[in-house]
C-alpha cells in the first residue's frame, strides 16, 4: 500500500496544472510498456554540444537507462533526475563501465545548453543529455511508450513518471515506474538488462490522483482523501493481524 501510494503520488505531478485534460484521459499517460521492443536506435538527436548524434552511438556498451524529461519542468522531471542520481551514488556501478543514463528532454524547443545545464542541476552531469526535433522525439518516445502532451493553458506536458532500461543492442529491458523504486531495484534491472534478459510489464500506475475543481478550473491533488484511503486501508491490515493473531492457537 505505501508503495502504491508513493507511485501514485509521483505520477501526480507528471500532469497538467491547469484544466485543459479531461479526466476521462488520464489513462492515456500510463507508460505504454513494450517490453522487448528494439528502440529505433537510427534516430538522430543532438548532443550537450549541439552535435548530431544517432541513438546507436550510446549503445553496444553498457546497459542504458533512459530517462524522458522536460527542462522547463517545475514539478516532477527534476525530481525524477535528483532520484536517479541518488540512486545510482548509492551504488558500486561506474559510469560507462555498468551503465550509461540517458536524459531525452521532450521538449523539441529546448537547446541542448538550456537541457544539459537542466541534468547538471539535478545531478545527472555525466548524463548524456540529448535534444532533438519534434518528429525524432516523438518517435523515440513512441518505440519507448512513453506519452506525452504539452498542455498550452500551463506550458507545461503530462507524462507519465518512470524509467526505461534497455540492453546493450537496444532492447527494452523492463520498465522502472513512479519513484518509489529502491537503487536494488535500479542495480538488478541493470544485471538483467546486462544479460538480455526481458522482464514482464510492470504494474500500471495512471493518473487518477487529479481532482478537478470546477471553482478553480484546475487539477490538483487530493492528497486528504488519498491519506484518508491509504491510512483506512493501514488500519484495516493492522487489524486484521490482531484479529489473526487472537484466533491462532495458543
Amino acid at each position: 500500500m505505501r508503495r502504491a501510494a508513493a507511485a501514485l503520488l509521483a505520477l501526480v505531478l507528471a500532469g497538467p496544472a491547469a484544466a485543459g485534460l479531461p479526466p476521462a484521459e488520464f489513462a492515456a499517460f500510463a507508460f505504454r510498456q513494450h517490453p522487448g521492443a528494439r528502440l529505433p536506435l537510427e534516430v538522430e538527436l543532438r548532443d550537450a554540444a549541439g552535435r548530431p548524434l544517432r541513438l546507436a552511438d550510446l549503445f553496444g556498451g553498457p546497459p542504458v537507462l533512459i530517462d524522458f524529461d522536460y527542462d522547463r519542468c517545475t514539478v516532477l522531471c527534476g525530481v525524477m533526475l535528483d532520484r536517479i542520481a541518488a540512486a545510482l551514488a548509492a551504488l558500486p556501478l561506474r559510469p560507462g563501465r555498468d551503465y550509461r543514463l540517458v536524459a531525452i528532454d521532450i521538449d523539441p524547443q529546448a537547446t541542448p545548453q538550456q537541457a544539459a545545464a537542466f541534468a547538471a542541476a539535478h545531478g545527472a552531469a555525466g548524463a548524456a543529455v540529448l535534444t532533438g526535433d519534434a518528429a525524432a522525439i516523438r518517435r523515440l518516445a513512441e518505440a519507448a511508450g512513453f506519452p506525452y502532451r504539452r498542455d498550452p493553458a500551463s506550458g507545461q506536458y503530462a507524462h507519465p513518471a518512470g524509467l526505461v532500461v534497455a540492453t546493450p543492442d537496444g532492447t527494452i529491458s523492463r520498465y522502472l515506474l513512479g519513484l518509489d523504486w529502491r537503487p536494488l531495484d535500479l542495480r538488478l534491472a541493470l544485471a538483467e538488462a546486462a544479460a538480455a534478459a526481458v522482464a514482464p510489464p510492470a504494474d500500471r500506475v495512471l493518473l487518477f490522483c487529479y481532482h478537478y475543481d470546477p471553482q478553480s478550473g484546475r487539477y490538483d491533488l487530493a492528497v486528504g482523501r488519498l491519506l484518508e484511503i491509504v491510512g483506512a486501508a493501514s488500519l484495516a491490515a493492522v487489524a486484521g493481524l490482531v484479529w489473526a493473531a487472537r484466533r491462532r492457537p495458543g
